[in-house]
């Protein structure tokens, strides 16, 4: 796995529709806008490994931020996506670094190490029990990337 530099990869904000602030952005590889998109808008971290790129965006939202965790293809098709925070959790991306070929350890909300996990093949979840606390993703049975943590309730 390889870290990628702002002159590999970086973002273009979207247009907001209706008026409300642009949530989303273009991925630009190279200086070159592509079609993929992710959500987000600030590129906290962008990472290569066996041909995927795997992508750590936040929303730019205090109090409330979002981490967006993506792999994309080599195509930059996405394969699979994770949501870490909630409603009134603010967390913020610390990169800690690479362990070993295919996992990535960052702090984020929780007062813990977090970890994600490229798989070399589609594994098995089971929705709703297979995450950490405060990771959220979309209904499905299989999964591209492990997300691990053991989040701390944030005090009030």
């Amino acid at each position: 796995m390889r870290i990628l530099t702002p002159a590999d990869i970086s973002l273009a904000p979207l247009p907001a529709e209706g008026g409300e602030a642009p949530m989303q952005s273009r991925v630009v590889q190279g200086g070159l806008p592509l079609q993929a998109r992710v959500d987000g808008l600030v590129l906290e971290a962008a990472f290569e490994c066996r041909g995927f790129h795997l992508l750590f965006t936040t929303d730019d939202v205090p109090q409330e931020d979002l981490l967006h965790i993506t792999l994309f293809d080599g195509q930059w098709q996405p394969l699979d996506a994770a949501t870490i925070g909630g409603a009134y959790t603010t967390g913020r991306f610390s990169l800690i670094g690479l362990e070993g070929e295919h996992t990535v350890r960052f702090r984020f909300i929780g007062d813990t190490d977090w970890s994600v996990e490229i798989l070399p093949s589609p594994g098995f979840r089971m929705p709703l029990v297979s995450e950490p606390r405060g990771v959220t993703r979309a209904l499905g049975f299989s999964r591209h990337f492990v997300v691990r943590g053991d989040p701390q309730p944030q005090g009030r």
